[in-house]
């Protein structure tokens, strides 16, 4: 089972994913020291589903629309949306510990998810029909 991290109820989770609770719950006024490799790692999943979508950041409805937030990654383990990076970076939000432990066991290195893995997430997690 695929396990989502930073669906946070505000971010309209979806896929019968479960949420992480309120956005706003989570931010900091400073992020884990490693930060700057933890977005590095989130950014470099692998992409699972891609949308063209756009959105406001649901913390400052004045910033500049977001795109593909409804776009998902993974490592084939975790699965986060696209706008995840964002809110860590801008607003340091907090991501469970084990996740962190499993970015920094991975030396901040996402892995290369083999195309059969991702059929499983899509279909059998996501509910996907292929």
């Amino acid at each position: 089972m695929i396990r989502p991290v930073g669906f946070f109820s505000e971010l309209s989770a979806g896929w019968g994913l479960a949420e992480a609770g309120s956005i706003k719950d989570a931010v900091r006024p400073s992020g884990e020291p490693d930060e700057t490799n933890i977005l590095e790692y989130l950014r470099s999943g692998t992409g699972i589903w891609s949308e063209m979508s756009a959105g406001p950041d649901v913390l400052d409805p004045e910033a500049p629309t977001l795109t593909g937030i409804g776009s998902l990654f993974t490592d084939g383990t975790w699965i986060w949306r696209e706008d995840l990076p964002h809110y860590v970076a801008k607003y340091h939000v907090s991501l469970p510990g084990e996740f962190i432990q499993h970015i920094r066991a991975l030396e901040y290195k996402a892995p290369s998810v083999p195309e059969p893995r991702l059929i499983d997430i899509a279909t059998q997690d996501l509910g996907i029909d292929m």
